[in-house]
This record gives C-alpha cells, structure tokens and sequence, in this order.
C-alpha cells in the first residue's frame, strides 16, 4: 500500500480502530482512537493527559493484534484534541492518511454518523475471568444547528444497554473515537453528560479546532492529519443521504406490511410525549433491546402513545432524531380486541411475514412438536427482518406480582430473549411483566407518570366540545387550566369530565358545577369514572354493563340480542347514540362494532353485583349464550378460527361459575385444538377449571 497520500482511506477501517491503553501515576486509564496515518493516532486530549505512558493497541484480541508505545506530539485542552505518535512494528501493514471533513453549521440538517470505540458498558470476562472491554459501533446522528455556542457536535446515538458503574459514565473508554459522516472523519468523541441522558455525546468538531489553535499549531496538526488547507476543509454532508428534511413529508414504505387495527382511534389529534415518543422509538431502534413496556396507570395515553409511535413508523419515519432501518412488519393485538395468546401471535406474525412464509408456518404449528420449537421457528423465520408487535393491555394477562398466567405466552417471551433473531415487542401495561434478572438488560421501560401539560390539556378540553354547545370551548385559559389540574391532565379523565357534563341534560352543569363534585386525591381519576357511571340512567346502564361484560368489541347484532334477552323492549339504538354522543361508547366503522373505552368497562364490570336479574352471573350467562347461538357446527370446523366463539362460550361461563356447562364446551373443543397444535390452549383452559 502506498505511504505517499495517494492512497486515501474512502471510510471506517476496523483494522484502524485503536485502544489507547494509558498508564499514570495512581493507576491507568483506557480510551479510544483512529490510527488517521502510518504513524499518527487521532484521540482526545482528556485519555491521554497527565499519561506517565501511553500504549496504542490494534485489532484487539483478535489473530492480528499488535501494539506499540505512544508518545503525545500535539494537543490542545480547550477543544480536547490529541494526536499520538507511535513507531509500528515489524510486519504491520502501512496505512495512508484518513480523509477529513466538517459538517457546516449554516443551516438546518440531520446527518448521519458513526463511530467506533471500547466504552465501560461494554465490559466482559473472558473464560478465563479476565476482563476486557469488547468494541462497539455507534451509529447515530448529528444535529447541525446544535451546539453552536461551544463549537461541538451533538451526537445521538442508541441510549448504553447497561450502566455498570453510577459513579462513572457508561460511555467512558469510547472518549478518542473518530466520528464519521459518510467517509470522512468531522470530530472525536469526547464527552458524555449523564444529565443530558444516556443516548447523547459530545463530540469536538475538528474544524473548530483547526480554526480555533493559531499559528504554528494548526500548521502542524494541518501536517500530522494529512490535510493540505486546514480552513477549508470539506463539507461531509454532501456524501451523506438527505433526511427527511424541511418541507418533505413521510411517505409509508411501500413493502411495509400492518396486520391488526391500531388499538386506539383519533391519532390525528394526538397531544405532546413528544420526549416519550422519542424515548420509546430509540429503544425500539436499538438492536440490544427486546421488548420496550410503556408503563402508567389507566387512562394515561399508554395505548395512545403507542399506536402514535407505530403509526409514524407506517409513515416511514422514526421518532425524533432516531436513525435505523424501518420495521418491514408491524403487528398489533389488544387483550381488549382480538385478544393476545401465543396462538394468535404466531398466526399474526405469520401473515406479516408473507404468504409463503406463512403457509409452512401454519405447517410447523400443526405439526406435534415442542412449542419452543415453534416459536423458534417463528422467530428464524424473520431472520434480519425488523418486525415490531404492539401487545396492548398485558396487564389483563399477569397476576398481581407481574407473572404472566398464561403458560404458552410464557413459551413466547422466554424465546424472545433467548434467540438469536427476534421481533421487536412494544407493550403497554399498568405493571411491568416480571422478569429473570438476568434478563432485564434485554428490556426497557418508559413510564407515563404525568398527565398532559397544561396547553394541551387545554387544547383537547376545547376539541371535546367542538360546536360549544357544552360552553367550555368559550372558556378562558385560565378556567380550563384550572380543569386540568384537578384531573392531573389524565386524557381519559378530561374525557370523561366532559361526558358528565354532555350527560346531565336536566341540570346543564357547568365546568366548575362538575368540577365541585371531585376532590384533589391521588385516586381522583378512578372517582372521576365511577361518579361518571353513577350519572348513567338504568337503560344505560344495562348497555354499559352488557359491553362491559363482553370485553372485546361486539357487533350492534351481539349487543340487541344480549340487551333483548335481559331487558324486552329497550330502546337499544337510543341508547348507543347517547353513549356514541358522550364519549363512553367508541365505534370501528370499518368492522362494524363498539366497544367502551378499557377504563370505563373495567370500572362498570367491578361494579357489578354478583347476582340478581341483571347482575354478573347473569350478564355473563347470555354472553355465553350468544356465542353457542353463533358457534358454527363441528361439521363446518377447517381450522382454530372455527373454534373462537366457543372458547369466549367458555370463558363466560367460567366467569359465570357454571363450571360443569363450561367443562361440556370443553370437552367438545379440547381434542380439535390439540389435534390442530393447541394442546398447551386446551390445557390451560382444563386448569382454570380447576382453580375456579
């Protein structure tokens, strides 16, 4: 290879990449660097200063490696720059000087850079129990307009997959790396601020240093880095791909399969989390994180925020700053909708992956083979293929301490820390599921403590009264404020605020009349609902509780046959538009059928009494029916699907405590589904039984 400048390096070479191993005087210290020419190492000035010695160690621990001692022949403090020199061994092979660039500050970009270091969270033992520090590529992105006051480069990277040390950063050791857009070297990483959070470095930008140090330095760095005009160096940005851009909207990538309905509705006017949505997408880039649980308590937005964050995703585009490849699948399933057991997530995943795929799927499934086995065949299946599933409500499937109940889902989640190609799951639950610890580095949690702030509580308090006639989009700012606040901005709780008022047509209360009836407490969302269902005439009540009751969305059919055998002569359709008019009652045009909001159906169903005409025993009698009415006969049975109205059959008359009539829907079903891959379904069912 040619040592004269000629042969110029056109990017990052790992065989380039350099540990700077520094000894001092209480003991040593290690960072990183970029061998930028035969005999020149480009690092930051913090590694090395103070250094008592200083070794550059290269491709480190692999059948190349080599070292040599290093001497510090350039440095400035202010901007945290260093160059090494070093004499390389007998034997290794010569390199030509790296190329170098800047990334201009005159106007608004995002572009794409990369680095590659040995940081502390990258700390390992080998087999013999010694620790070594294992490399690491951060690929991220870089902010033009930022940092201009101290002349650095905001870098955004996937936030460190652990934190070994609180009293050290995480990123320690990747200090000296060169940052790269496209092929060209802009800066050196060189800082990490904990309070700015895990994902965001500093970099010293390399064409502030060189206009920043005067004469004779600059003219030698100028020599040592092999730039021929040091004030005049390249612009990376205009190797690097555009981003989206000003002015250029997000277009849906055109192979981007969705399988399943979004699990909530009016994501046009979705309100603020805008550092959530960031925070969740950069997890769900990150190639070290497995499942991402958005987290709060009901009526928070957790749902919401989700399908937002998948909706841009649809859209082609990542939340905030966030740079990677998009999804080629999304997959959405509510324990509210089409119900989450493993049966249907594999059917699901299954579809997303193409008809091919899914046809010998279905095969492996039928077939009488371990359910990990499945699941792993599953997961093979998607191979580098970055497939996102929305689990939506798991909490209806834990127990109180986080364990999930239901064995086969358990099957499922332990593949998914365990193999080694996996979806991407985002699940939104009041509790975290409880994990192994040795499994929590695979997963994070974004929690949704706080409610909206104020403007946009604001704002969706003026939209739920669109045509005034509720007189709060008259309001001042300070009067819906003051709403906000005693509900904590909880957008289910400002929801349901303005249904109590839609309600009471005889008194026409006012905002501050409704307002008055609430008290400042911890649990004022959960009084705020339960005093909205008290509000409900009896005819209403009948509906909600029948809704309630069915848990899933029920088709207009469903409902005007349950309500007819428990209550002759309701006006069932009056009904529905009064709650379709305040809010209680949500419709999916498309498919058909209505649903209450998961708070409202959990509150009105806990209300219930046991027994009595209309009590839950009952309610849950003619559900069951309802489906033995619309179950298809075994004549017509081809697949699982043929089966589903008997199985919810089931489940309602085990809620019902009619325990021996559920037992017969049991015995009817249980052989089909094992024979079809479901044993582990039909099993689980037989225990419920048992501990009812």
């Amino acid at each position: 290879m040619r040592t004269d400048g000629a042969a110029v390096a056109t990017g990052l070479d790992p065989r380039r990449i350099a540990e700077v191993i520094v000894t001092a005087g209480k003991g040593g210290r290690r960072g990183s660097g970029y061998r930028v020419g035969n005999t020149v190492v480009l690092t930051a000035f913090h590694v090395v200063s103070g250094a008592a010695g200083v070794q550059v160690r290269f491709e480190a621990d692999r059948p190349g490696q080599w070292s040599a001692p290093a001497e510090v022949v350039w440095s400035d403090g202010a901007t945290d720059v260093a160059v090494l020199a070093f004499t390389p061994p007998a034997g290794a092979e010569p390199v030509g000087p790296a190329p170098f660039g800047r990334i201009g500050d005159d106007r608004h970009a995002v572009v794409d850079v990369h680095a590659a270091g040995f940081p502390l969270w990258k700390r390992r033992r080998d087999a013999e129990g010694r620790q070594f520090r294992e490399l690491h590529q951060a690929d991220g992105t870089v902010a033009a307009l930022s940092n201009l006051r101290t002349g650095t480069l905001e870098v955004t990277v996937s936030v460190a997959a652990a934190d070994p040390d609180p009293q050290v950063s995480p990123w320690s050791g990747m200090s000296g790396s060169a940052l790269w857009a496209g092929s060209r070297i802009v800066g050196v990483i060189a800082e990490h601020h904990r309070w700015e959070g895990p994902g965001r470095l500093t970099a010293a930008r390399l064409d502030h240093t060189l206009r920043r140090v005067g004469e004779p330095l600059r003219t030698r760095l100028a020599e040592l880095l092999g730039i021929g005009d040091p004030l005049a160096l390249p612009d990376a940005r205009s190797e690097t791909g555009p981003g989206p851009g000003p002015g250029r909207g997000p277009q849906r990538a055109s192979s981007l399969r969705v399988i399943g309905l979004p699990v909530t509705h009016g994501l046009e006017l979705f309100k603020d989390r805008i550092e959530a949505r960031e925070l969740v997408g950069r997890h769900l880039a990150d190639p070290a994180v497995r499942m991402v649980t958005v987290t709060g308590r009901r009526g928070m937005g957790k749902s919401a925020l989700s399908a937002k964050v998948l909706e841009m995703l649809e859209q082609g585009q990542w939340p905030g700053q966030t740079r990677a490849p998009l999804p080629s699948a999304i997959v959405n399933l509510s324990t509210r909708t089409s119900g989450v057991t493993l049966e249907r997530l594999y059917f699901d995943c299954a579809r997303a992956l193409g008809p091919e795929t899914e046809a010998r799927l279905l095969g492996v499934w039928a077939a009488n083979r371990p359910v990990h086995d499945k699941v792993g065949e599953l997961f093979n299946a998607m191979g580098d293929e970055l497939v996102v599933i929305l689990v939506d409500n798991l909490e209806d499937l834990l127990l109180d301490d986080g364990r999930l109940e239901d064995a086969e889902l358990g099957v499922f989640f332990d593949c998914l820390f365990r193999n080694r190609h996996t979806p991407r799951l985002l699940v939104t639950s009041q509790i975290p599921l409880r994990l192994a610890p040795e499994l929590r580095r695979f997963a994070v949690e974004v929690e949704l403590s706080e409610g909206l702030p104020a403007a946009e509580s604001i704002a969706l308090l003026r939209e739920l009264d669109q045509d005034g006639s509720l007189g709060v989009a008259q309001l001042s700012d300070e009067e819906l404020l003051r709403a906000a606040v005693r509900v904590h901005g909880v957008p289910r709780a400002l929801e349901l605020l303005m249904g109590a008022m839609a309600d009471d047509v005889l008194e026409l209360p006012t905002l501050r009349d409704v307002l008055e009836d609430f008290t400042l407490r911890e649990d004022v969302v959960s009084g705020l609902a339960q005093d909205r269902y008290r509000r409900l005439g009896p005819e209403t009540r009948v509906v909600v509780d029948v809704l309630a009751v069915l848990r899933t969305p029920a088709s207009r059919e469903a409902i005007d046959w349950i309500v007819g055998a428990l209550a002759p002569g309701l006006d069932v359709a009056g009904v529905m538009s009064q709650l379709l008019r305040i809010r209680m009652l949500s419709v999916d045009r498309p498919n058909r059928t209505y649903a209450l909001h998961p708070l409202d159906a959990d509150l009105a169903y806990g209300a219930l009494p046991r027994d009595g005409a209309l009590g839950r025993r009952a309610l849950e009698r003619q559900a069951a029916d309802w489906y033995a009415h619309t179950a298809p006969p075994r004549e017509r049975w081809r697949g699982l699907e043929d089966v589903r109205a008997h199985r919810r059959a089931f489940e309602h008359r085990r809620r019902a405590g009619d325990m021996n009539e559920a037992a017969l829907v049991l015995g009817a079903i249980g052989p089909w589904m094992t024979r079809h891959g479901s044993a582990l379904a039909a099993i689980a069912m037989h225990l419920t039984l048992e501990t009812s």
